[in-house]
């Protein structure tokens, strides 16, 4: 088991308390394309940001890969994010004066990688997403799909074992939509990569092998989407 989640809680005491995550057990298989769907307020993006080792957690247990995640200083946090996660945000969160293949450079130089090797994987994610007579220019020449390759190529390149998109089509048409799950899904079966997006598109769910349902704070049913997906992919409109 890759992902385990065992009675995981999270409250937030502004104020008031407020308890967002409520006994959480969620286990996720390596090679798995699972998406974590529910509406705002829901407790996704809580829980997104445990599993990204963004946050913490009150009580419960968290494993990655069968090591406990629980009591991390930033240090620690920072350098299992590196090693173990890459991350696709809705709005790109590329660098604006950094041109494409030096933001997907970014998460080697925190590594230690030198600058030659660097951009020479960098290079080769970009041609592997199709976008290598694109390496020289800036997030604001590009079109949405575009940046968000470039994202997804700067989540690739330190091997991840683990995937989190988060709304990854949010800024995007429905068509581009529809073109980056494609990718993500062939990604998932072609390179076996672990794949979690959180979303509250049921279209972007329905492009997912597994769709896990959250409300309130707890987790609802979870459904298997395997066999649709295999019948409907690349048929499918996401609706935006």
């Amino acid at each position: 088991m890759l992902i385990e989640l065992k009675d995981v809680n999270k409250t937030y005491n502004n104020g008031q308390p407020l308890h967002v995550l409520k006994g959480i057990n969620l286990s996720i298989d390596k090679g798995e394309f699972v998406s974590i769907m529910g509406a705002s307020g829901s407790g996704k993006s809580t829980l997104l940001n445990i599993l990204g080792i963004l946050d913490n957690y009150d009580t419960g247990e968290y494993y990655i890969d069968g090591r406990l995640i629980k009591g991390l200083t930033e240090k620690q946090a920072a350098e299992y994010r590196n090693r173990l996660i890459g991350f696709i945000f809705q709005s790109f969160n590329l660098i604006g004066f950094k041109t494409a293949v030096e933001n997907v450079e970014l998460p080697l130089f925190y590594q230690g990688v030198s600058r030659h090797k660097r951009h020479e994987l960098a290079m080769q994610y970009l041609d592997r997403l199709g976008l290598a007579d694109w390496a020289g220019h800036y997030p604001n020449e590009m079109s949405g799909g575009q940046k968000q390759r470039v994202a997804i190529a700067r989540a690739l390149i330190t091997g991840p074992k683990i995937l989190l998109a988060d709304e990854p089509t949010g800024a995007l048409d429905s068509k581009t939509s529809e073109e980056v799950m494609q990718l993500l899904s062939r990604l998932n079966r072609e390179e076996g990569v672990t794949i979690i997006v959180v979303t509250h598109e049921s279209g972007v769910a329905n492009c997912t092998d597994k769709i896990v349902h959250i409300k309130d704070g707890i987790i609802g049913r979870i459904e298997d989407n395997r066999e649709h997906n295999a019948s409907a992919f690349g048929t499918a409109t996401i609706m935006k």
